[in-house]
């Protein structure tokens, strides 16, 4: 495990307990060993930068690598911003079209994220509440995607009990391959550029560092890690994962620091 330079991992279902939290002391401890070994701790999540910054409040000093959006923004671990891929207006009228005309209707809200604010079209404003919110620093209700001049990273879209493979089925027609559709890891779906990834960040930030992939650990256990996990040399899966491959065991599961646990095991 000598030529290991990264450790990425994803957070909701892994990095964080089924409450948003962990442990804060181990996850220091662990920063303090990465530094003094010269690696580089990464976020490779779905969500945005804001609600990372504030599930991370008391960590925002160190040095920390984020691969946000599912891949479709990047920034090192001195702060630096290496890429962004937003979605054009284009690709958003035809989101927008598409989920208008859906059947059943996203009955648990659709979201246009920017990396702090969430854009709500108006006819499904009336079911974000508080908790859907909490994460974002503003929530603005818009009738039209024109009204949007801010990048938008993510389309967000959830169902209460719906088979989302439906819905992966007609944005494929409808959409082609102008997008990515995949998992948020929080049992919603999200919609992002086309050859977008969490697999793509990664790439990125390690030709950044200037290392190779085979020498990244990643921990996952959604869909939406799926290509990042196949990409790297030490890929960690959750017990609670529902994906399938040669992946190697985590320690414990998420509510259990099992993460965390596993990088102290491994160094």
């Amino acid at each position: 495990m000598a030529n290991i330079k990264l450790i990425a991992t994803d957070l909701d279902g892994t990095f964080l307990s089924d409450d948003k939290t962990f442990d804060k002391s181990l996850f220091q401890k662990v920063l303090k060993i990465l530094k003094e070994k010269n690696i580089t701790f990464a976020v490779a999540t779905g969500v945005h930068q804001e609600r990372i910054n504030r599930i991370l409040a008391n960590f925002l000093e160190y040095d920390i690598a984020y691969v946000t959006n599912n891949g479709a923004r990047i920034v090192n671990d001195h702060g630096q911003i290496l890429y962004e891929k937003s979605l054009d207006i284009e690709t958003l009228g035809n989101i927008q079209n598409l989920l208008s005309s859906f059947n059943p209707i996203p009955d648990q809200g659709v979201v246009y994220s920017t990396e702090d604010t969430a854009y709500v079209p108006r006819e499904f404003a009336q079911f974000i509440n508080e908790k859907h919110m909490k994460y974002f620093r503003d929530v603005i209700i818009v009738d039209d995607v024109t009204e949007i001049f801010d990048p938008i990273f993510k389309v967000t879209v959830n169902w209460d009990d719906f088979d989302e493979t439906r819905f992966y089925k007609v944005v494929k027609h409808e959409l082609a391959n102008t997008v990515h559709v995949t998992e948020t890891g929080t049992g919603a779906i999200d919609i992002v550029p086309a050859n977008i990834n969490k697999a793509v960040g990664l790439k990125i930030l390690a030709d950044n560092l200037n290392i190779q992939l085979n020498d990244i650990v990643a921990f996952g256990d959604g869909g939406n890690d799926f290509e990042m996990l196949n990409s790297v040399g030490k890929p960690y899966i959750m017990p609670n994962a529902r994906l399938h491959g040669k992946y190697l065991p985590v320690l414990e599961d998420n509510n259990h620091d099992g993460v965390l646990k596993t990088i102290l095991s491994i160094l």
